[in-house]
């Protein structure tokens, strides 16, 4: 019965390795969104990503921003990306800390896009449900393995 002891203890440290590895990565996912509600429309202003769903491999997200107003809209030129996990939106880490955010216009009645490198993330991206934000609008999208 001694001997039996090393192998249940093997099985146990296998499991948690298993489990551990089975997990997204979304333990790395900690500072919670801002804003939990962000809408994609606002004044005119609407923001969508060029694909409703993406796989895991995607090196780029495009978000178009249609500006329907009678105004000039003027963003940053970064989009960030939030994470929906258990029903809260979580903010993916970039690598870089800070930025220096100059400003960009999007003209009325017309359509401009601004790129995103998922190579700019301290996070992989995995099978999920994920926004790119752009000041207080916020374009949902599915990323599927």
């Amino acid at each position: 019965m001694v001997k039996k002891y090393p192998l249940v203890a093997f099985c146990f440290a296998l499991l948690l390795l298993f489990i551990t590895g089975c997990q997204a990565d979304d333990s790395y996912l900690k500072e919670e969104a801002p804003a939990q509600r962000q809408p994609d429309s606002e004044n005119g202003v609407t923001i969508k990503t060029e694909k409703a769903e993406y796989p895991t491999s995607i090196k780029e997200i495009i978000v178009e921003i249609q500006n329907d107003s009678n105004t000039e809209f003027t963003t940053g030129t970064h989009v960030f990306l939030e994470k929906k996990v258990e029903d809260t939106w979580y903010r993916v880490p970039m690598k870089e800390d800070s930025f220096t955010e100059a400003g960009m216009l999007h003209l009325p009645g017309e359509l401009s896009t601004m790129g995103f490198d998922v190579d700019d993330l301290k996070y992989k991206i995995t099978a999920g449900e994920y926004r790119a934000t752009i000041g207080s609008l916020a374009a949902p999208f599915i990323v599927v393995k």
